[in-house]
């Protein structure tokens, strides 16, 4: 008889003890892509659809079927694992992390699908603040909806990155027109041409035929996809069928991989997917050092960028399950990560203490869009077989630090961005080194940071009242305007492109759809601009496409401060393997 591996043994051993213990889930992470919106190609304003709103209400309700609150009824997922103590009826935000960007659709999105995970309560709950001094019940509007804390941020913000980390880096931008100049870029444009141009008699019968080519797979392949859910006259035409809307599918899927997962010699067109995962150790992390108290559920929001190139990077699109990993997700796609361990049946989930950070394991699941028959399935992760599809937290850790970006300032230095925050991490890198250097070099005679600053504003203000003395001298004079005045405001100092015309400006990316290919192919596409709202049908302007019709600036930030989580919770360079000590 053949000797048995150890690795098959110590997995049966494995399999016996789980086979006698529960599961207890401490934390969950979601990335969920934003439902269907109006096409970029559209002149209409730019808001998530009611059947986009619909697409995230469905993912909601299926997060909240696993993690907080099975129906009895069943669901569309395969057992439950619901969260160690994590609030079922009300939200209790001080157990969420709710991020996602301030573009328009991104936050609509998050929206909705908060209204899946935690409805609206239709009575009151019978606490003290539900009544009022003379017996009466207040119940809150809309039948009891409820108010999560969300954040959706700018690009001024360093959290931007993590939902959308290849937006605003600038290397990323630069390989990406080169990419569209490249020579198999432009042989695809011509190969798919008459494809192309051959449905301007049908679905793109409303657009210009100089714009229908390959260098807009994407934006043609959504535009086709709304004209051929929302239009009755298209959906039953024989001009237009399932067999060329799948074909404009798998094309725009072919491009925007192209764009967002690794070359061979470099990463950072997977940028997106790496600055995912470190979040995904940062928020783990936080739930370990609390020891489960906090960030249970992390509920992240964007577009498929991330999808992808973690798709890429996690050996998930060449895995056992490559077929379901290498294209564009649908809208409202989820995948998730769930941080667990076992325990007897007689402890209980409530009563049980947090694990040894050796006892927990780690399991990756995947729901392509929001159909009954699209599920939340579990997938095995870094080139594992599906009988490895759950890992040790240590193993995971070292999964995913081999592609995960866990320090901002190495985003900063590889994408070579001049983003105010980095320019702010560089500052503080030159000042921390200076202020290094004088300590080093003063000895005994160093002066304190306290005498310091007093001296400094002294100084200041004897300086201040020279200028002032010399400019009455010579006849200057104070005027004061009222706030109605002209001129009378600071204004915001704003960067190129931060109008109407886009925020990403120069650092637009490619598979936004005003670009134009400058190698003689014949891509051309047309700008547009974007407003409005799903829920209010408002048209605050929308920033997020601009052109790239200007060349890529490219700064020089290099900067090697650490960032940790830099949050309210007063979390700092938090160890994804060490717990912290302090909640």
């Amino acid at each position: 008889m053949a000797p048995v591996a150890l690795s098959t043994v110590l997995a049966t051993l494995f399999a016996i003890a789980v086979a006698q213990t529960e599961q207890i889930t401490w934390s969950a992470i979601t990335f969920t892509y934003h439902g269907e919106k109006v096409p970029d190609l559209y002149p209409s304003p730019y808001y998530l659809t009611p059947y986009g709103a619909n697409q995230l209400l469905n993912a909601g309700q299926i997060v909240r079927d696993r993690h907080i609150s099975p129906p009895e009824n069943g669901s569309l997922i395969t057992g439950a694992a619901v969260i160690n103590g994590i609030s079922t009826a009300a939200i209790d935000n001080t157990q969420l992390y709710i991020l996602g960007t301030d573009d328009t659709v991104i936050s609509q999105s998050m929206q909705a699908f908060m209204q899946g995970l935690y409805p609206p309560r239709e009575a009151p709950s019978f606490d003290q603040y539900d009544v009022m001094a003379d017996g009466t019940l207040q119940q809150y509007p809309l039948d009891g909806y409820q108010y999560p804390v969300m954040s959706a941020v700018s690009e001024l913000d360093f959290n931007y990155i993590y939902v959308a980390g290849n937006t605003g880096c600038t290397t990323n931008d630069i390989l990406t027109v080169e990419t569209l100049d490249s020579d198999p870029f432009i042989q695809e444009v011509e190969n798919t041409e008459s494809f192309y141009t051959a449905l301007n008699s049908s679905i793109f019968s409303g657009l210009p035929i100089d714009i229908l080519n390959y260098g807009n797979a994407w934006d043609l392949y959504e535009y086709a996809l709304f004209e051929y859910t929302h239009n009755g006259t298209i959906a039953n035409s024989s001009e237009f069928t399932t067999t060329d809307l799948e074909l404009l599918y798998s094309l725009a899927s072919a491009q925007q991989w192209t764009f967002n997962t690794p070359s061979e010699d470099a990463t950072i067109q997977a940028m997106a997917g790496r600055t995912y995962a470190s979040k995904v150790l940062e928020q783990f992390s936080h739930n370990i050092a609390s020891s489960g108290s906090t960030d249970k559920l992390s509920l992240l929001f964007g577009s498929f960028e991330p999808f992808l190139g973690f798709f890429a990077l996690s050996n998930l699109a060449t895995g056992p399950s490559a077929g379901r990993f290498n294209s564009l997700p649908l809208h409202g796609s989820t995948m998730t990560f769930e941080l667990f361990s076992f325990a007897t049946p007689s402890d209980g989930n409530l009563s049980t203490p947090f694990p040894d950070v050796g006892d927990l394991r780690v399991r990756f699941l995947y729901r392509n869009g929001t159909g009954d028959s699209d599920t939340l399935i579990e997938y095995a992760l870094f080139g594992r077989g599906n009988s490895e599809a759950d890992m040790s937290w240590t193993d995971f850790v070292q999964g995913m630090g081999e592609f995960s970006l866990n320090d901002l300032v190495d985003w900063c230095t590889e994408c070579n961005t001049a983003s105010l925050f980095c320019e702010a991490l560089e500052d503080s890198q030159s000042t921390n080194s200076s202020s290094s250097s004088t300590a080093n070099s003063s000895g005994s005679s160093r002066i304190s940071p306290t005498i310091g600053g007093v001296i400094g504003a002294a100084v200041t203000v004897a300086l201040m009242i020279i200028v002032a003395a010399a400019l009455l001298l010579f006849g200057f004079r104070l005027e004061h305007r009222g706030n109605g005045a002209k001129g009378g405001d600071l204004g915001v100092l704003k960067r190129s492109g931060s109008g109407n015309g886009g925020f990403k400006g120069a650092e637009r990316l490619a598979s936004d759809t005003d670009l134009r290919l400058k190698s003689g192919a014949g891509a051309t596409v047309v700008r547009h601009e974007r407003v409005g709202s799903w829920e209010l049908n408002e048209s605050p302007t929308d920033r997020k496409h601009a052109s790239l019709d200007k060349e890529i600036e490219s700064g020089g930030i290099t900067s090697t401060a650490d960032y940790g989580r830099h949050s309210e919770d007063g979390l700092e360079h938090v160890n994804p393997v060490k717990p912290l000590d302090q909640v």
